[in-house]
């Protein structure tokens, strides 16, 4: 838990709290026994909820963010309660990235995008679609949890996560005016640590409704996909499994909304017709692009409208921070630049930054790359030339980052083992060591260019990593590994 300065109503900072609970251990160790055995203490449900302002219109309510502050010692009793959870093992399944160690959106995109090039690689049509949900976190129905975990997790543990879900309210404070207190009969206390991973358990019976799909999730946001070479089996499928996904999502009293549903259908040549599918008497319309996880993916997953989008949003951050230079020195730039801007056009690149992309898009990255590093080196008059720019800040250029980011991702995935995601079992099963040198190498399988978006066919040769790498590595110790030997020894 981070130590944070903000607190609730009992106006203890998280910083504080977790020295007093390292300090007082025993007392406070009977004190959260008595919470299991006896209740939990009401306040620690009840949520101040302040509007934060986003943009738009100031008296619509859509346009305010609820920010709420819980008591800190309530949150590291659900703290423990979480650890308690977990010891279980992975409940809410191998399809759920949100909430978890070593998951992320990468990791989530990762899969998603292994199943449509491996299938488009196979020569078949991918459908993908994804459920518009609203306030998916706070329709969380109380007794279909205790119906749905009532075999699932130990008499005790249940009944502590059913007292946490029942008698939760909330307050909305303006200032210093304060509304009356209202209370949820549906849903967890807004900000709490437990709330998210309730749902994903509420949600984790969802592979068992979808059967012969493939299916990923990061938290609420779910994503289906069907293959098969023939598009209208395709398109029938996904109708019939659209149904049954809106179905079951109503019974357990999730808002759902068709219309807003976004529909892609992946295929090696553009498709002429239009592609609609009806569910429920909506029509829903393929689109040529579809947003996933922040990532823009095409039709034929050549990440041309992703560049695009990042492109306009890094002119207008680079405006920022040629203003900003006026008042940091270079080494203080380099740093708010690495943060706030390669972090933006590089977010999730191990999903979409590959050898295979066109000229156009390492273009745009190479203009966008040097025009941050002038900013850093002041050089406005465009003076110095890449190659000098390259020595003053000393960073890596978008192809030498290419090689180390697919590199490093595809062996951190590697070494996760059985607690990875599934496509790390595909990644150690296309692993293999060369005996006369001891170079671990990645076989590719795809058969057409295509399918060398999938990681394990990126990459001819990972590093010279011997057998006790594969046994367990520290994630720091890997990162720094790499950093110093990845050109060196990876033929990418």
């Amino acid at each position: 838990m981070k130590n944070k300065l903000c607190a609730g109503e009992d106006n203890i900072p998280m910083k504080i709290a977790k020295d007093v609970v390292c300090g007082l251990p025993a007392i406070f160790c009977e004190f959260f026994n008595n919470c299991a055995s006896k209740g939990i203490p009401a306040r620690w449900k009840q949520a101040v909820i302040t509007p934060l302002y986003k943009n738009g219109d100031r008296n619509k309510v859509t346009q305010y963010r609820p920010i709420s502050n819980l008591d800190s010692l309530g949150k590291i009793y659900e703290k423990i309660i979480l650890q308690r959870i977990n010891d279980l093992g992975e409940m809410d399944g191998i399809y759920q990235h949100g909430f978890k160690e070593k998951r992320s959106t990468v990791t989530a995109m990762l899969e998603v995008q292994d199943f449509i090039s491996s299938n488009l690689d196979a020569g078949k049509i991918v459908g993908t679609y994804s459920l518009d949900l609203s306030a998916a976190f706070d329709l969380l129905r109380p007794d279909q949890f205790l119906n749905q975990m009532r075999n699932s997790i130990p008499l005790n543990l249940l009944q502590t996560l059913m007292d946490f879900l029942s008698g939760c309210q909330f307050t909305v404070q303006l200032g210093k005016t304060r509304s009356a207190v209202r209370d949820l009969k549906v849903g967890c206390v807004q900000g709490s640590i437990l709330g998210p991973h309730l749902f994903t358990l509420y949600m984790s019976n969802l592979p068992n409704i979808l059967t012969d799909v493939h299916l990923i999730s990061f938290a609420d946001d779910s994503y289906i996909s069907v293959a098969h070479k023939d598009i209208n089996t395709v398109k029938s499928r996904l109708s019939e499994v659209m149904v049954v996904h809106d179905r079951y999502l109503s019974s357990i009293g999730m808002a759902t909304n068709v219309s807003k549903t976004e529909l892609i259908m992946f295929a090696r040549k553009p498709i002429m017709d239009p592609v609609r599918i009806c569910v429920n008497g909506t029509d829903i319309t393929a689109k040529p692009v579809m947003k996933i996880l922040g990532v823009l993916f095409d039709q034929n997953l050549g990440w041309t409208s992703h560049i695009e989008k990042v492109k306009q949003k890094a002119r207008y951050v680079l405006l920022k921070m040629r203003y900003l230079r006026r008042y940091l020195d270079a080494a203080e730039m380099k740093k708010v630049i690495t943060s706030h801007f390669f972090g933006l056009i590089y977010y999730a690149s191990p999903v979409w930054l590959t050898e295979i992309m066109n000229s156009r898009i390492w273009s745009i990255l190479n203009v966008l790359h040097y025009k941050a590093l002038r900013i850093v080196c002041a050089d406005f008059k465009r003076r110095k030339s890449r190659r000098e720019l390259d020595a003053t800040v000393e960073r890596a250029r978008p192809y030498e980052w290419m090689r180390f980011i697919n590199v490093k991702t595809a062996v951190q995935l590697t070494l996760m083992g059985a607690n990875g995601p599934p496509i790390t079992k595909k990644l150690r099963d296309n692993l293999y060591q060369n005996d006369r040198t001891g170079r671990i190498s990645f076989m590719d399988t795809s058969r057409l260019k295509i399918g060398r978006n999938s990681l394990q066919n990126r990459i001819c040769c990972a590093s010279e990593f011997t057998n006790e790498w594969l046994k367990g590595i520290s994630d720091n110790r890997l990162r720094v590994e790499l950093k110093k030997s990845f050109i060196k020894n990876c033929d990418i």
